[in-house]
């Protein structure tokens, strides 16, 4: 899936190395860096976005970022060559508020931040957090940083399917009905749930011929696929996550890769469903979260 880098080379992907004369990236609204910051310094080349690839390598933590950088809608920032895997930040332009940050070096990876905006927490290794906390509460102007576990877990068994009455894949044919799925279960996703239609996979629960519940491939790399999930409120409790996560699962395995589930620590519904399914946790990451609502730093 992602050995033809020249697709990505006209997208809006940002290199940023510390080697050159740092100018900054794109403002984001709503974020932390309260400063307009000056343009990107220049486009990404297809060897540079390929070596940022292989540095990070193709894991379950890796799958999300692999695909921003398949789809061309990030930003990347790095410290120094990225073979040295020092410090490298991903801020997906579809969700600025969450940029991920690979490496071994925390000082690396700090030396990044003050050059992204919009960013609210930040994804990192476990091994860096602790010397992270400090550094991006100060960036953040926050007195507390919150940690919060983001939990990888992989499915290399044959799926436990769990049927369930009027759940089945999607296709092209389904435009329509993903179209017109209420607000509350797609929200503004509505496009990039019909381009998923493309290149992954999508399963749903129909109910009166509405869409009410429904899994999709959230990302994908060569090896591993990510499923995302959701269901409407007024639908939640029946096992229809389940069933249609099920079904997502069941075909990414067929495509020869390994579905991977993804989820906060404390997203217990989550959780049962990757346990129902027959999902195992194989690693974590970690939110760094400044609590923006404590006393700031510097005020009594």
């Amino acid at each position: 899936m992602l050995s033809d880098w020249s697709t990505l080379v006209p997208a809006p992907v940002r290199r940023f190395s510390l080697e050159l004369t740092v100018e900054s990236t794109t403002m984001h609204a709503n974020g932390h860096h309260p400063e307009p910051l000056l343009p990107p310094t220049d486009p990404a080349s297809e060897a540079y976005l390929a070596s940022v690839v292989e540095a990070i390598g193709d894991t379950p933590e890796t799958v999300i970022a692999l695909q921003f950088l398949q789809e061309g809608a990030c930003e990347v920032l790095c410290a120094g060559d990225p073979a040295d895997l020092e410090g490298i930040v991903i801020q997906s332009f579809e969700m600025p508020a969450e940029p991920m940050a690979f490496g071994s070096s925390a000082e690396a990876v700090a030396s990044l931040m003050p050059h992204l905006a919009g960013w609210t927490c930040l994804n990192v290794p476990a091994a860096l957090v602790d010397e992270l906390l400090v550094p991006i509460g100060s960036l953040a102007g926050a007195s507390n940083v919150r940690l919060l576990d983001d939990i990888y877990h992989t499915l290399t068994e044959p799926v436990r399917l769990r049927p369930a009455d009027d759940t089945r894949p999607l296709t092209r044919d389904d435009r329509e009905l993903i179209g017109a799925a209420a607000g509350g279960l797609i929200g503004d996703g509505v496009e990039r749930l019909l381009a998923t239609l493309d290149w992954g996979h999508v399963a749903g629960a129909i109910r009166d011929d509405e869409l009410v519940a429904l899994a999709h491939t959230f990302a994908a790399s060569d090896r591993h696929a990510d499923i995302g999930v959701v269901t409407h409120p007024n639908w939640r409790g029946q096992g229809l996550a389940t069933a249609v996560a099920g079904l997502v699962a069941q075909a990414i395995q067929r495509d020869g890769r390994i579905p991977v589930w993804s989820c906060g620590g404390t997203n217990l519904a989550s959780l049962r469903i990757a346990a129902r399914l027959g999902f195992t946790e194989v690693s974590r990451r970690v939110y760094l979260i400044p609590d923006l609502e404590a006393d700031p730093i510097g005020e009594p």
